[in-house]
């Protein structure tokens, strides 16, 4: 399907623009001024505002479906979901478990992997834990976090070559640094995550090979001057990108924005990290085995006052950058364009050649359409 977006307030990079998109065969052929193509379905945006579409790399659910359902139909709903709140791609995110349950999760998101879904592309997947420190374990079940081995994880991405496309453990041992070296050998990226490991620690694994971290300050040993833990070695290494869960309940508003003035607008990610409640009421969930409850907007676990994910969507973290006084340029890199580098993904900018992912906002920066590879998957106008 030939597609042409007419009359459009085009935001890419540091560029506003107005004109018309052509799109052909699932991507972007020409842009800008008033084009024309008999071939092509014509839709009238009015003067919106269309942005390179959100890539979300950490999402454990939405919608009453979650990754470690072992469903494809889960997976759907959370793609459908995704969609409609302006993300074209995503990584479906795993929790700890038993290695044959991981398996089985593997293999449903291999089936579906960069195949027409309801909505949002999955392009891969994000495998948090099982290796990570019971200290910082968070929302993550104690009974499977294990040391890890590259035998196991050799398993893991036997399932499917280039499905793995993130990996978050901590640096904790020689074991792990030895899994840290292999997983980036075979093209993972690797990330920090769930870790009490102090400043030496997480620097030896830096120069393992770790170039992520995993929701940035939570679930993880904090800063101090003294001994400056895993927060410290993120702050300090431009190496390292830095997931960020901007809910305003996982990081204050303050921390976010001296997080991007520390790291760069370009090394920062926002991520959901939302779990199967997002985009239902308050009440009680469950989150992989554990169960949680979401009141006023917060997820938490029922046995222990921890929080437990999030109910957040891509297109409110970018509003909440906004909100915090970042330009919609440095929003849109924060929200689609940095995950679209590091993962080598066609997309996060508009531009001929470049796969056809967008977001159509309106004059209050609400989704009211999303493109995924050319195809139109939510319209709310």
């Amino acid at each position: 399907m030939n597609l042409l977006l007419k009359n459009g307030a085009i935001v890419t990079g540091d560029k506003e623009f107005s004109g018309d998109i052509l799109i052909k065969n699932g991507g972007i052929q020409k842009i800008g001024g008033t084009i024309s193509d008999r071939t092509a379905e014509v839709c009238d945006l009015g003067g919106r505002i269309v942005i390179p579409a959100f890539i979300d790399i950490h999402i454990h659910g939405a919608d009453g479906a979650d990754t470690m359902d072992n469903s494809l139909e889960s997976l759907k709903k959370i793609s459908a979901f995704a969609a409609r709140h302006g993300v074209a791609n995503f990584l479906p995110t795993t929790l700890t478990g038993p290695q044959d349950v991981l398996m089985e999760v593997l293999e449903k998101i291999a089936d579906l992997q960069d195949t027409d879904l309801p909505g949002a592309n999955i392009f891969g997947v994000h495998m948090e834990g099982p290796y990570f420190d019971m200290e910082y374990k968070g929302a993550q079940n104690a009974k499977y976090i294990k040391v890890s081995t590259v035998n196991e994880i050799k398993k893991f991405l036997r399932v499917k070559k280039n499905l793995v496309k993130l990996f978050s453990l901590s640096p904790n041992n020689e074991e792990a640094l030895e899994s840290i070296r292999f997983l980036r050998e075979k093209g993972v990226v690797v990330s920090v995550g769930h870790s009490a490991c102090v400043y030496e620690k997480v620097k030896k694994g830096i120069e393992a090979g770790i170039r992520h971290a995993t929701h940035t300050f939570n679930g993880m040993r904090g800063f101090n001057h003294r001994e400056p833990g895993v927060v410290g070695a993120i702050l300090e290494d431009p190496a390292v990108k830095a997931e960020i869960i901007f809910d305003k309940i996982h990081v204050h508003p303050a921390m976010v924005h001296l997080l991007i003035k520390i790291k760069g607008v370009e090394n920062v990610i926002c991520i959901t990290d939302s779990m199967s409640a997002a985009g239902l009421s308050d009440g009680d969930y469950k989150l992989g085995e554990l169960d949680v409850y979401v009141k006023d907007g917060v997820v938490r676990l029922a046995t222990y006052d921890s929080l437990a994910g999030s109910i957040l969507t891509m297109d409110s973290a970018f509003r909440n950058l906004l909100e915090l006084g970042w330009s919609m340029a440095d929003a849109i890199r924060m929200t689609s364009t940095n995950a679209a580098e590091e993962f080598g993904l066609n997309s996060g900018e508009i531009a001929p050649g470049k796969d056809a992912d967008l977001t159509v906002l309106d004059n209050h920066n609400e989704v009211v359409m999303t493109v995924v590879k050319g195809r139109i998957k939510y319209k709310g106008i």
